[in-house]
């Protein structure tokens, strides 16, 4: 497979720099400790400083950037770096102007480090894509993919966090125009693999229209600031070529897939769309080839070969598009003639973006980031006694949170356990309706509806304005008497003509004119068996419509005038019904308010409204004492969050006393285990009372009798439901049936007109050709009479005068009768709609 080329950017350069010397000052002057002690680790700065100024564009050159990038970022934290701290002269050249830069800020430092970071990840991308000399395999492809994505990220870093940049190459503009060319040639490693897995044409389609997006972002982001950043000429060139090319590759491959489908017209648009786009491209090309070896900076670390891959690439895409499309016009033109689209009416292609940023930190594993970067350095700058410490305290108070959120999780369990035993609210709520709406309250209550139920009684009611059931009925019962009659009628026609074609052979069977008068029978067999065809399909498609009706009928028709209505139809059926539920206290309902005072206690509720206060008393206290518990454990978690000992850690005189320092601060947690304990215990009480009274509450007959009574209501709602929801389901059905119906007959009657024609001619043909034989007969008959008297005339003639020669005899014409020419209408193929 050939090779595109990649777009190079160059290293930024930097002369040495002395890390040592500031650095050992820094130590003895502002922190008073031994510079010596730390010589080794000054020492080690300064050699992974040297090694990253000559760091190459492969695994190992981006290993030994990224360690001495992510040693500056721990130096950052221990040492201050900059004009009141360790003063380092900082000097780095412009990527692409060569332009000499320098500053005490570490963040300078960084800036360019990243950039060249960014860079390193980059060109080794580009280099598994254009090297020639290796295999293109998937392995190479997706290390490609995974390079410009962490390099896209590296240059998204650096215009997010380094603000006014010195240098043209750092600043915002070029740096966002960096990252959307390392997006948009990842999407391109995407879109070769899936060429070489060989995916499906719109696989290939949508990552190639999604190359082309980006590589014009790409194109509008590059020119504007090409020659005001002092970007490479060709650069613009190969961007634009490029962007052609995976244009002409996505319409390609979407008319491949249309094809595929029958879609042959608008695969023929879309090839035509891939002609025009693979012409420019080639166009690019050709200029791109003759420009490549001397555009600056294009070519550094790159493969020459990789431009006449390009050509390839664009020459075979073109000649490709140019055969398909020639073939896909040729099979239309003889085969398909599917009608072709203009192209300014195709819908956009689909685009499938796989290229992301990539964060570094997920490029490198924990493991593998502690290989390239080894150990810090300057630990011994902060003692560890103060890290270790710090971790201890942490570890403690994890515990302390672990533990009383796991109590917390037990206690709302055991709460939900009960009250789920209970069934409350919803049982509760029966009781306090109960009260409040006295007999009606089971309709007040349940007499809501479902959504679903809402939702299905509205669809019928919006359906119903558009046009009622009973209207497409009627409809379609009109049509089908019509279908009726017009057959019928028909049917009339051809007896008619029987039987005056069976009178007509009757009558002059002895005449020869009418042996070649074919018997109605047979004449008119083809369009006898057409009706009987056509009544054959409408006594099915009845029987059909009486299936459909008998299901309406049944199912439909007791609840269409509720739904006729909506929602609020069927909510007046179903309270209706809920009233007829018997929910009345009933004779002797004192006595079941009564209870024994000796059985519960002169103190205690008397009754069922008694109960129902307490027990919805003590299921709120519940209710705020769970919101209580879980607000007190937030507050928990966020103390702890918030709680920092470093500086205590710091000033603690030796190691020893830590654990009776950690003692200490962990008393500050004491508050909020205390109440959240103190919420257990009270829940548990709490837990005891309400089922207790709920106990009583249920051995009251009358809270019994309603319960009962709501079991049952909530029963038959949900009967009444399912009823809704099955007739609005066969509603469906059936209004989908009565269309489908009228349809049908429509188009029935549609398709007998011509046939009723056809009909009518053939009778009156008929009609016409009886009368011209008739006719031909009678002078035929005439004709043989007066033959016939003639010679009786002449043999009484010669009778008289035997001596006289016999008269000349006359030239004697034999009529020959014409054989009739039936004149039948042609027997055309009915073919019913």
């Amino acid at each position: 497979m050939s090779r595109p080329p990649c777009i190079g950017i160059p290293f930024k350069k930097s002369p040495e720099t002395d890390w040592v010397r500031p650095l050992r000052q820094y130590i003895a002057r502002a922190l008073q400790e031994d510079p010596d002690t730390y010589n080794s680790d000054c020492q080690v700065l300064q050699r992974m400083r040297q090694d990253m100024r000559g760091a190459k564009a492969d695994e190992t050159g981006r290993d030994i950037i990224y360690r001495y990038y992510s040693h500056l970022e721990a130096l950052e934290r221990r040492i201050r770096v900059g004009e009141h701290g360790v003063k380092m002269v900082f000097q780095w050249t412009d990527a692409f102007t060569d332009e000499s830069i320098q500053q005490h800020s570490l963040a300078f430092e960084k800036a360019n480090v990243i950039f060249n970071l960014a860079v390193a990840f980059a060109m080794q991308g580009a280099g598994l894509i254009t090297d020639a000399s290796s295999d293109m395999d998937l392995e190479s492809i997706r290390s490609a993919f995974e390079c410009f994505r962490v390099a896209a990220d590296r240059f998204h870093f650096i215009s997010k966090n380094f603000m006014h940049p010195p240098s043209m190459d750092l600043q915002l503009e070029t740096v966002n125009a960096l990252d959307s060319i390392m997006l948009a040639q990842a999407q391109e490693c995407a879109l070769i693999r899936a060429q070489l897995e060989k995916k499906k044409d719109v696989t290939v389609s949508k990552l190639a229209q999604q190359a082309a997006l980006m590589y014009s972002g790409v194109f509008d982001g590059v020119k504007p600031i090409a020659e005001s950043h002092h970007l490479p000429r060709g650069w613009i060139l190969l961007i634009e070529t490029k962007l052609r090319y995976y244009q002409a590759m996505a319409q390609y491959h979407e008319a491949r897939a249309e094809n595929s489908k029958g879609h042959y017209g608008i695969a023929i648009a879309r090839f035509s769309l891939a002609e025009q786009h693979a012409r420019e491209a080639t166009k690019l090309v050709g200029q791109f080839a003759e420009t490549f070896f001397s555009t600056t900076n294009l070519t550094e670390d790159l493969y020459p070969e990789s431009v006449q891959g390009l050509q390839d690439l664009v020459t075979t895409l073109a000649a490709n598009v140019n055969e398909e499309l020639s073939r896909a016009n040729r099979d239309n033109d003889i085969i398909y003639n599917d009608p072709v689209p203009n192209t300014s009416t195709l819908p956009a292609l689909e685009a499938a973006i796989v290229a992301y940023h990539f964060d570094i930190g997920d490029f490198y594993a924990s493991e593998e980031r502690t290989n390239v970067v080894g150990g810090e350095l300057f630990t011994r700058l902060i003692p560890m006694a103060i890290h270790e410490g710090s971790s201890i305290y942490s570890e403690e108070k994890a515990k302390i949170i672990r533990a009383e959120e796991d109590k917390v999780n037990l206690a709302d369990g055991e709460l939900q356990d009960a009250l789920s035993f209970m069934k409350m609210p919803e049982s509760l709520r029966r009781f306090e309706h109960h009260q409040r709406a006295g007999p009606d309250s089971v309709a007040s209550e349940l007499g809501e509806l479902s959504r679903a139920v809402c939702d299905a009684a509205r669809e019928v009611q919006l359906a119903e304005r558009a046009g009622s059931l009973t209207d497409m009925r009627a409809a379609v019962e009109a049509q089908r008497v019509r279908t009726t009659e017009e057959l019928n009628h028909m049917k009339r026609i051809l007896d008619e003509e029987q039987r005056t074609s069976e009178s007509a052979l009757s009558e002059y069977a002895s005449e020869p004119l009418f042996a070649s008068y074919q018997p109605s029978s047979r004449a008119a067999s083809f369009y006898r068996e057409q009706v009987a065809e056509n009544q054959k399909k409408l006594e099915d498609a009845a029987g059909l419509d009486n299936s459909i009706l008998s299901d309406y009928q049944t199912v439909v028709a007791p609840w269409l005038p509720a739904l006729h209505s909506g929602p609020e139809g069927v909510t007046s059926v179903l309270l209706e019904h809920l009233r007829d539920v018997d929910i009345g206290d009933g004779p002797g309902s004192q006595a079941m308010n009564a209870e024994n005072l000796v059985d519960i206690g002169q103190d205690q509720p008397v009754g069922l409204a008694g109960h129902v206060q307490t027990i919805q008393e003590i299921y709120e206290q519940l209710l705020d004492l769970k919101s209580v518990r879980r607000s007190t454990l937030s507050e928990l978690k966020a103390f702890a969050r918030d709680d920092d000992i470093s500086d205590t850690l710091v000033k603690a005189s030796d190691a020893k006393g830590l654990q009776a320092l950690f003692d200490r601060e962990l008393h500050k947690y004491d508050n909020h285990i205390q109440r959240l304990q103190a919420a257990a215990s009270r829940q548990g009480m709490l837990v005891k009372r309400i089922s207790d009274e709920f106990r009583r509450l249920l051995e009251l007959p009358q809270a019994r009798s309603i319960s009962k009574r709501w079991e049952a209501a909530e029963g038959k709602k949900a009967a009444l439901e399912s009823q809704v929801l099955e007739a609005v389901q066969v509603y469906n059905h059936v209004r989908d049936g009565l269309d489908k119906a009228n349809r049908f007959y429509g188009m029935m009657l549609e398709s007998l007109g011509p046939f009723r024609r056809q009909v009518n001619e053939f009778a009156e043909s008929r009609a016409n050709l009886r009368e011209q034989l008739i006719k031909q007969s009678a002078h035929e008959s005439a004709s043989r009479n007066q033959a016939m008297l003639q010679e009786r005339l002449s043999q009484y003639s010669a009778s008289s005068h035997p001596h006289q020669p016999p008269p000349a005899q006359e030239h004697q014409q034999t009529y020959q009768p014409q054989a009739a020419q039936a004149s039948y209408p042609p027997q055309q193929q009915y073919q019913p709609m």
